[in-house]
């Protein structure tokens, strides 16, 4: 273009008026060129100002190369860049070439012969590369020392994302120290070298100088791995480097080094810190002025200070594209052809690691076979990990060795469990590990607070399958068989009515917490309350916000005769509470020690209520009915009993019969005691021949002959106000004459028969009462004497 101008316009127009307000940069570059007495200062124009200078004259120029200027100015937003990381040393992104080559083939008119001739080259040989005389100097606005990249092969590939974070964080300023961590070889140096690159060609650039230092000392080739010859040991050292940055004489002490940069706004970057000790870093950030920022990779981090940056392996196709980048480097055609399936088999038994692709292009290269290179890593992930894993404390290990055993993901909360580890010693370990990248560490869903554990894959890799015999691990493996056990027995659960036994899970999440619980309910029954509650205890500590822990919590209060303290984890576990059956059965729970342990089916009544809305069953109809029965509430309690007896069977059948007897009785009192006679008669009579039934079976119980003796004294109460009414009702009469009889004989010891005596005593005593019943109910009375009992021991539980 320079050529163009020269030859189109400069003959035709004085250079200075041409150039205009780019002249006197162009003339200054000029006088600076030893070289540059006989040149035109056109000669010293940028690729910018060079192609808008041909834009502005367009009318000067011939026709057709006036109109391919026109077209093709868009092509330079994509040239300008590129060119510029070309003449100043800069890492190239991996598209450049190939936009290069396509932006640069839109030149086709005859006055681009020199770029049509260097493109036909490059088609004719990919490998061949234009002789580039690098720049002398710099004219970089800021100060550094930046090495070269090594990735230029194939530029940066991926890494967008993060780059853009940890820049951002760099010109705002907030952290002073940014850690890139990550395992060995997944780029952390490339990466951190992009940035700082990228911040030399920023115009929100805060720094004004930029020093670098690597303390990598070594390296991994397809030969193995290599020392680097004069690498730097420690961060003493390092302070040489830094000095040699700057401008000016140093005796590489760190207190000159402080002063030299007193009130300049630095970054120093120092990359593979894991080779110093903490201290000595803690030392340097502690001595240098505040104006100096710091941007370090490590595969640990230095543990306080700094804002870690995880760096996580390439995607997948990331990592395909880097790998046929590389191998067509490389001269590989075999490798960079794969098919897209093979290859995705191949960088992913790589594990997306951008060092173990050119490790094995390299090996490959070097005339190893392929198919043992992914068969026999252990060189290459000795490399990436054998240092931190050597670094890590016996915990760690341990925490790595069930990982290894159990071989697949585990939450945090599981993996406690399994191993009885002390959650502090626990969080401990995990933090080591994730700093070393052995670990990861995320939540098990969108939304989740609880997190999983996992090796990473090169973790994985590295360690041996561990053996299954050793106690420690003979352990877990038998509590993970008992945990998995819980989980199916949780399984078969599913769909029963309401039983305390039944630990709800809200989700998965939940398992760990559920496996414990389950643990106590087992120990309580064996009486064996104190094991019981330090498994809820573990539980609340893990879950602190699952409502299952308090329930059980209030279960073994109740079980102790603690009726308050459950209440009030009963109401805990209510507040917290999701989904329908879980708030069922803890409203249950509540209900029902507050009606039958508390003695207040006032309170207990809204909470059976809230039982039964939320899911409607035997069960909670049962409570519902019986709680309302309790409070008066007659007709709607015996609606909900006759439910519940609908769906029961067995020794239930007989419960819930005896509650609807009950219910009969209380009623028929409530009447009696409301003077209406007549109504308390057809109540009792209807309890009386419902317990009357159920009495001829062998599954009778001592419960059900209360309740239904309890219907006979109301029932020769009510008649014994109406004695107009003893010849109608002489059948009715003498079927309760004959029951109380029969029952005298086996129901002494019943704590109604005062109550029946008595009213005995008033019936015999009316003139018109049938033969047969006074006969019956003498005969009775005769026997419930030989007891003794009298009414006023029993006067205070009236009406029960």
């Amino acid at each position: 273009m320079r050529d163009l101008v020269i030859r189109f316009l400069l003959p035709y127009q004085d250079e200075s008026v041409l150039l205009g307000a780019d002249y006197d940069s162009a003339l200054h570059r000029k006088n600076a060129d030893p070289h540059g007495a006989d040149a035109y200062a056109v000669q010293y124009l940028d690729l910018r100002p060079c192609y808008d200078l041909l834009l502005r004259n367009r009318k000067d120029l011939p026709v057709e190369f006036a109109e391919e200027i026109g077209g093709n100015a868009p092509f330079l937003e994509t040239l300008a860049p590129i060119r510029n990381r070309v003449m100043h040393g800069r890492p190239l992104h991996p598209d450049d070439p190939e936009s290069a080559i396509t932006s640069l083939s839109a030149f086709r008119s005859r006055q681009w012969n020199a770029t049509t001739r260097t493109l036909d080259r490059l088609r004719a040989d990919a490998a061949w590369e234009p002789a580039f005389i690098e720049p002398v100097g710099t004219t970089d606005k800021i100060l550094h020392n930046l090495p070269d990249a090594d990735y230029d092969e194939t530029g940066l590939v991926g890494r967008g994302d993060e780059a853009k974070k940890i820049l951002s964080a760099l010109e705002v300023g907030r952290d002073n120290v940014i850690t890139i961590t990550g395992e060995g070889g997944i780029g952390k140096t490339a990466l951190a070298l992009d940035i700082a690159y990228r911040l030399l060609d920023s115009d929100t650039n805060p720094f004004e100088a930029i020093l670098w230092v690597s303390l990598k000392t070594e390296k991994l080739t397809a030969s193995g791995v290599e020392q680097l010859n004069g690498a730097i040991q420690g961060i003493d050292e390092s302070i040489a480097v830094l000095s040699a940055g700057l401008s000016g004489d140093f005796s590489s002490s760190v207190k000159e080094l402080s002063e030299s940069l007193e009130g300049i706004q630095c970054l120093i970057v120092l990359d593979n810190l894991e080779t110093a000790q903490g201290s000595e870093v803690i030392a340097l950030y502690e001595t240098l002025p505040n104006s100096v920022k710091y941007l370090f990779t490590s595969r640990l981090g230095i543990g306080e200070l700094e804002r870690r940056y995880p760096l996580l392996p390439l995607s997948n196709p990331e990592a395909k594209l880097l790998f046929r980048k590389f191998a067509t480097k490389r001269g590989q055609k075999g490798l960079a052809g794969l098919s897209d399936k093979t290859l995705g088999e191949v960088v992913g038994r790589l594990r997306f690691s951008p060092l173990a692709i050119r490790w094995y292009i390299l090996s490959a290269e070097a005339g190893r076979v392929p198919s043992d290179l992914i068969h026999s890593q252990q060189e290459l992930l000795d490399f990436c990990v054998k240092n931190v894993y050597e670094g890590l404390t016996g915990g760690s290990r341990a925490v790595l060795s069930v990982l290894r055993a159990l071989d697949r993901a585990i939450g945090f909360d599981e993996f406690a469990v399994l191993t009885d580890m002390p959650i502090d010693d626990l969080r401990s370990a995990t933090q080591e590990l994730s700093r070393g990248s052995l670990v990861t560490v995320e939540l098990e869903s969108a939304g989740a607070m609880s997190t999983r554990l996992a090796l990473t894959p090169t973790a994985r890799a590295f360690l041996a399958r561990e053996d299954r015999s050793g106690a420690f691990i003979v352990k877990v493996l038998q509590r993970e068989r008992q945990y998995k056990a819980t989980l199916e027995e949780r399984v078969a659960e599913r769909g029963r009515s309401v039983d305390p036994a039944v630990v709800r899970a809200r989700s998965s999440a939940d398992n760990p917490s559920v496996h414990l619980l389950r643990a106590a309910i087992r120990f309580a029954r064996a009486g064996k309350l104190e094991k019981a509650r330090e498994q809820v205890e573990r539980a609340r500590n893990f879950n602190p916000e699952f409502s299952e822990v308090y329930r059980i919590a209030g279960d073994l209060d109740s079980q102790e005769a603690r009726f308050e303290s459950a209440v009030s984890e009963y109401q805990n576990a209510l507040s917290m509470a999701v989904g329908a059956e879980t708030i069922a059965t803890t409203s249950y729970l509540l209900a029902d020690v507050m009606s039958r342990r508390l003695h207040d089916a006032g309170l207990a009544l809204p909470y059976a209520e809230k039982a039964y809305h939320a899911w409607s069953n035997p069960d909670t109809a049962f409570l519902l009915g019986r709680i309302r029965t309790w409070t008066g509430l007659f007709a709607e309690g015996q609606e909900l009993l006759e439910e519940a007896l609908d769906a029961a069977t067995g020794r239930h059948e007989l419960v819930v019969s005896n509650a609807l007897i009950d219910s009969w009785g209380r009623w028929a009192d409530a009447e009696w005691k409301a003077h209406r006679p007549f109504e308390a008669m057809n109540k009792s009579t209807a309890g009386f021949h419902l317990g009357r039934e159920l009495a001829k079976a062998p599954q009778r119980d001592n419960r059900l002959i209360d309740v239904t003796l309890e219907c006979c004294v109301t029932y020769l109460r009510a008649l014994n106000a109406l004695p107009e009414l003893f010849q109608a009702q002489r059948k009715r009469l003498e079927e309760v004459s004959r029951f109380l009889r029969e029952e005298s004989k086996t129901s002494g010891a019943s704590k109604k028969v005062p109550y029946v005596k008595d009213a005995i005593r008033t019936s015999i005593q009316h003139p018109d009462i049938p033969f047969d019943a006074k006969t019956d109910l003498s005969r009775a009375l005769e026997i419930f004497e030989e007891t003794g009992v009298e009414i006023s021991t029993f006067r205070s539980g009236a009406g029960r």
